[in-house]
């Protein structure tokens, strides 16, 4: 029986190159576009980051705890309300919606270079535009899975994302290296670099008109002539219906909570316990995880072509308690480069991280619930992003010990989160039989059984 998300895209042509295969033209064309439009998104994309912002917020403007907390939340309450805020997107042009957020946002990251940044209400000002920007930002993850999904072949998507992905990364590394170096030899303001980096969102939204999503009307009356849903709660709806895909998102929450406890501390320990300066800071906490990200993604890209979703997050969390592991060994040492080191197998688990939180919701969606199944996947990113600084902030507080012990906490709860993709690997075995195209199928599988959702 096809999987019916795969109803619409080309088959499987000959494997005639050692990546991609043969594309048909609309797909070259249109992969090339958004690779052009991706480019300069990742100045804005940089600059909003969690790690970044939080750097900024305690190095630049002196934010105490409470205040640092709030503001690298502040980043992932943007995604809990994009959840909701996904449905009234439901029923409209993709392109169109993705640009006009793309130029709210650049417009916002502009403001802070305007921005008196050495008055006293100036850190609460900061907090309130990146808290804007990042609803936008997070707007458009479940918005591009649609061009993903309409215009990329099911068999080569993992690779195709993955490039676009890796001019991303890429970019977003050589854009804190340069602006972290600029700001350490030129001493000039961060509000510089988000005023350049506005401008260079406002070419991504340009450039995104070029784009064209495959099918978007036919789907878009089929979506028309569907039974209505309350926009408000039609991208958290599926979290209710669809038991499999809740249970997949307990486990990722319990994973994803872990890694970002530390991810807010280490912000703290790299400028308060070790006195960083730009560059070594800004390379720890973005340049270098997202550095390795590129470096990994070609790799990840094939096993996420080939194995399940289940298999691609079981690798994913063991890496991530191997660099949590190298952590704690380099915070105990007072070692900056074995954090960074740490923070290089940081990025290579993040290199699987992403592209399954890309698109792993495409294995329990069907195509015209690609976005709200996204958005559910969004606003649990949100909420837990929300609350692990706080939590992160008050156990580093709490138990002490530079944060030793708050590391190793997160080390054994990633390998539990470890623990649970793999029953739920063995435990539900209709997981197992989806088709990845030319993908290996499990020895289980038989060759009627149902398709993977």
């Amino acid at each position: 029986m096809p999987n019916r998300a795969d109803l619409h895209v080309d088959p499987p042509p000959p494997d005639r190159s050692w990546w991609f295969g043969e594309l048909s033209r609309p797909t070259r064309l249109g992969l090339g576009r958004e690779f052009v439009a991706t480019l300069p998104l990742a100045a804005p994309m940089s600059v909003i980051g969690m790690g970044f912002c939080g750097f900024v917020g305690r190095k630049a403007l002196g934010m105490p705890d409470t205040l640092l907390a709030c503001l690298m939340a502040s980043n992932f309450l943007g995604f809990l309300l994009a959840g909701p805020l996904i449905g009234y997107f439901q029923s409209v042009r993709k392109i169109l919606a993705l640009r006009r957020i793309l130029l709210a946002v650049s417009l916002l990251l502009v403001t802070i270079l305007l921005t008196p940044y050495a008055q006293k209400w100036a850190p609460l000002l900061f907090l309130g535009q990146i808290f804007l920007a990042q609803i936008g930002i997070a707007l458009t993850l479940p918005l591009r899975t649609s061009i993903w999904r309409y215009n990329y072949p099911t068999h080569i998507r993992g690779r195709i994302v993955v490039i676009i992905s890796l001019s991303l990364t890429l970019g977003i590394s050589g854009i804190i290296f340069l602006f972290t170096t600029i700001m350490d030899h030129w001493r000039i303001s961060y509000a510089w670099m988000y005023g350049i980096s506005g401008i260079s969102g406002i070419a991504s939204c340009l450039l995104f008109g070029r784009v064209r999503i495959r099918q978007e009307r036919t789907t878009l009356r089929r979506q028309a002539g569907a039974a209505r849903q309350i926009p408000l709660l039609a991208g958290l709806a599926v979290l209710k219906t669809d038991r499999r895909f809740r249970i997949y998102m307990g486990w990722q929450m319990l994973n994803g909570f872990a890694t970002l406890m530390v991810e807010t501390v280490l912000v703290v320990i790299l400028a308060d316990a070790m006195q960083s300066n730009w560059l070594e800071g800004g390379s720890a906490i973005t340049a270098v995880p997202y550095l390795a990200t590129g470096l990994t993604a070609l790799f990840w890209a094939q096993a996420f072509d080939r194995y399940d979703i289940f298999t691609i997050r079981i690798y994913a969390g063991l890496t991530w308690a191997f660099s949590r592991a190298v952590l704690l060994i380099g915070v105990w040492q007072a070692s900056i480069p074995i954090i960074l080191l740490s923070r290089l197998i940081s990025g290579s688990a993040m290199g699987g991280g992403q592209l399954a939180w890309r698109l792993g919701h495409m294995a329990f969606a069907p195509p015209e619930k690609d976005a709200l199944y996204m958005g559910a996947h969004v606003s649990l990113t949100g909420l837990r992003g929300m609350v692990a600084p706080f939590a992160g902030l008050q156990l580093y507080r709490l138990l002490g010990a530079n944060g030793h012990w708050l590391i190793g906490i997160s080390l054994l709860a990633q390998l539990v989160a470890v623990y649970g993709f793999c029953r739920l690997r063995t435990k539900d075995p209709l997981h197992l039989e989806i088709s990845r195209g030319a993908g290996r199928r499990p020895k289980n599988a038989g060759t009627t059984a149902a398709p993977m959702v």
